[in-house]
């Protein structure tokens, strides 16, 4: 929703999002109610409709902050120098980092986008993103001959994105019981041996 807002009432917009994020996280999106945010910012009851139409509205902006700060852990890339598996290893440590500092607001987005649909196609939008950047890298190596030339790579780098992300999810968002350096190198070495990588000592063709 469009509005000009003052620099006083953008504090007190950013000030609601804030805790909008805290409540969600502490209390669910479905138990969460509008009072319970204007409590957590120390607003009044009334002053949350002059920037957010509904709970589902700034449940999105909530969102959207998560999904920039995610993308920006991601967005760190490695020199030229880098092999393509410790690239993948590095992908995979950033990922980590990322569900990590975000799982809670993540699983919850999860739970929401199966009941609301706008946020089935937020949902879907992230996971796009992750995957064709995954799927550009899987064709590129694929040119180089290094990995499987017969694997589809939309298919596969779909695949190994639902892979990585739902090992997090039971991990982070679950409470599983794992060493991060262990899941961090296992997930990686699964990563490139399912596309055919050659063995570390000869990643590189020729």
């Amino acid at each position: 929703m469009g509005r000009n807002l003052t620099a006083r009432g953008e504090r007190t917009r950013q000030r609601l999002i804030d805790a909008a994020g805290v409540v969600f996280a502490r209390q669910g999106f479905i138990d969460t109610k509008i009072t319970d945010i204007t409590a957590e910012a120390g607003s009044a009851n009334g002053s949350f409709y002059t920037y957010f139409e509904s709970k589902e509205e700034i449940f999105g902006e909530v969102i959207s902050r998560v999904n920039d700060q995610m993308r920006e852990t991601l967005d760190h890339r490695l020199g030229p120098d880098a092999s393509p598996r410790e690239r993948i290893e590095h992908a995979t440590r950033q990922y980590v980092d990322a569900y990590k500092s975000q799982a809670m607001m993540v699983a919850l987005l999860e739970q929401v986008s199966s009941i609301i649909p706008e946020f089935r196609e937020v949902r879907l939008e992230t996971r796009r993103k992750f995957t064709a950047r995954s799927e550009r890298s899987i064709r590129r190596w694929q040119a180089e001959g290094i990995v499987d030339p017969e694997l589809p790579p939309r298919y596969a780098a779909a695949a190994l994105a639902s892979m990585v992300s739902n090992f997090c999810y039971m991990w982070l968002a679950m409470d599983g019981d794992y060493e991060e350096d262990l899941v961090i190198s296992t997930l990686s070495r699964m990563w490139a041996n399912a596309l055919g990588m050659a063995p570390a000592e000869s990643t590189h063709p020729g």
